[in-house]
C-alpha cells in the first residue's frame, strides 16, 4: 500500500520534550497508512520532505507547534520550487497540511477547527481513508514575504507576519519569558508595555514615582520602524511606523489578540501600518482584543495584494513570520503565496 500520510515529528518542540517514545506512538497511530520521519534539527527537514514527496504522501502531519508547521511548510515550498522553477508561486500545489495541537498558540489548528493531539488527529484521518473517504478540506491563503534585492536570498511563506514596530518587538519580549507561555503571558507583555507608555507620558515629577525599568521597557517596545511603504503601487502616509504587520488569514492568538479581519474571506492580504505615538498604540489595544478597525490619523488598515516596504534612516525591518524570528532585512515585498489545504477532521459524536 502506498503511504497516504507522512508524519514529520520534531522531538525538540515544546510539546514533545517529555515524550521519549514519540516516534513509536505516532507509528502506531498511522499504521500501514503512512510513514513517520523524525527531524532532530532544521538541517534534517529537506531530506524529510523529499522522502515524503518521493513516497507520494498526500497528507503531511506536522507534529509540533506553529513553528514546526512553519518550517515544514516552507521546506516543502522551497523543494517544490526547485522541482517546478517555471511554476508561479501562487500556482504551487503543496500536499494537504495537517496541523496538530499542543504548541503555545496553535492558531493554524484553531483556524481549521482541528482539535485533539497528534495521535487522535492521525487516527481520524486514517479512519476516513480506510473507509475510502476523501477528507473535506478548507483552503487558506498564505503570504509570501521576500527580499527581492537582498544579498542573502530571503523568501518565505506564512499566514501572518510582523514586519516592524511593536508587532516585531512583542516577540522579542515574549520570547524572553520562561518556556511556559500562553494567554496570560501574551496579556502580560501587552499590559507592561501599555503601563510603561502611560507612565512615559506623565510629567517628570510624576514619572519619578514609577520604576525606571518600566519606562525603559516601553521605550524599547515602542521604538518605531522607519520605512517607505507602498500598497498596490501607491505610497501611504508616514515615515516612522509604530507597527507594520500583515495577515493572510484572520488570527486569534490564544483568545487575547484578534486581527486581520479583512483576510477572513480570502483572496487578498490584510495589511496594517500605524504611524502614531505610544499612547496611540495603547488606544488601539481594545481594537486588537476585539478584532476591530485600528483608529488614528495615519493608519492603513485594509486589503492589499502587493506591499513594498523599504527601510529608511539606517533602520532595518525585523520580520517575524508565524512566530518565527528572522534576520533583519533592508526591504521586503509582501504578496499572496500558494494556498494551503487543511483537512477538517471532526471528533466522533459520543454514543
Amino acid at each position: 500500500m502506498q503511504p497516504d500520510i507522512g508524519v514529520i515529528t520534531n522531538p525538540n518542540s515544546k510539546k514533545n520534550w517529555n515524550h521519549g517514545n514519540r516516534r513509536a506512538s505516532l507509528e502506531r497511530a498511522v499504521g500501514s497508512r503512512g510513514i513517520v520521519v523524525e527531524t532532530p534539527d532544521l538541517q534534517a527537514l529537506p531530506d524529510a520532505v523529499d522522502k515524503l514527496l518521493a513516497a507520494g504522501c498526500k497528507y503531511w502531519v506536522c507534529d509540533g507547534g506553529d513553528g514546526t508547521l512553519h518550517w515544514i511548510v516552507n521546506t516543502g515550498y522551497h523543494q517544490l520550487r526547485k522541482r517546478n522553477p517555471q511554476t508561479a508561486v501562487t500556482e504551487l500545489e503543496l500536499p494537504t497540511i495537517v496541523p496538530t495541537n499542543g504548541g503555545t498558540v496553535d492558531f493554524v489548528a484553531r483556524k481549521a477547527g482541528l482539535r485533539g493531539n497528534a495521535e487522535s488527529i492521525i487516527e481520524r484521518l486514517r479512519a476516513q481513508l480506510d473507509r475510502g473517504q476523501t477528507p473535506i478540506t478548507v483552503e487558506v491563503d498564505t503570504c509570501r514575504v521576500h527580499n527581492p534585492e537582498g544579498e542573502v536570498n530571503f523568501d518565505r511563506i506564512g499566514l501572518a507576519a510582523a514586519i516592524g514596530g511593536v508587532a516585531s518587538k512583542f516577540f522579542d519580549h515574549y520570547y524572553q519569558l520562561p518556556k511556559s507561555r500562553g494567554a496570560a503571558e501574551i496579556a502580560g507583555v501587552i499590559g507592561s508595555a501599555a503601563c510603561g507608555a502611560i507612565v512615559g507620558s506623565l510629567n517628570p515629577s510624576l514619572r519619578r514615582m514609577f520604576p525606571r525599568k518600566l519606562q525603559e521597557y516601553a521605550e524599547d517596545f515602542f521604538r518605531p520602524t522607519h520605512a517607505r511603504v507602498e500598497v498596490d503601487g501607491k505610497p501611504i502616509g508616514g515615515q516612522a511606523y509604530m507597527s507594520l504587520q500583515v495577515g493572510a488569514i484572520d488570527i486569534n492568538l490564544a483568545g487575547v489578540v484578534r486581527c486581520f479581519r479583512h483576510a477572513k474571506a480570502g483572496g487578498s492580504l490584510h495589511f496594517q501600518a500605524l504611524s502614531t505615538t505610544p499612547l496611540g498604540v495603547v488606544a488601539n489595544v481594545p481594537s486588537l482584543v476585539l478584532g476591530a478597525p485600528i483608529i488614528g490619523r495615519h493608519v492603513f488598515d485594509d486589503r492589499a495584494l502587493e506591499v513594498s516596504i523599504v527601510a529608511t534612516a539606517n533602520d532595518l525591518l525585523m520580520p517575524v513570520i508565524d512566530g518565527e524570528q528572522f534576520d533583519a532585512q533592508s526591504r521586503l515585498s509582501l504578496s499572496l503565496g500558494p494556498r494551503l489545504k487543511i483537512p477538517q477532521l471532526p471528533r466522533p459524536s459520543p454514543n
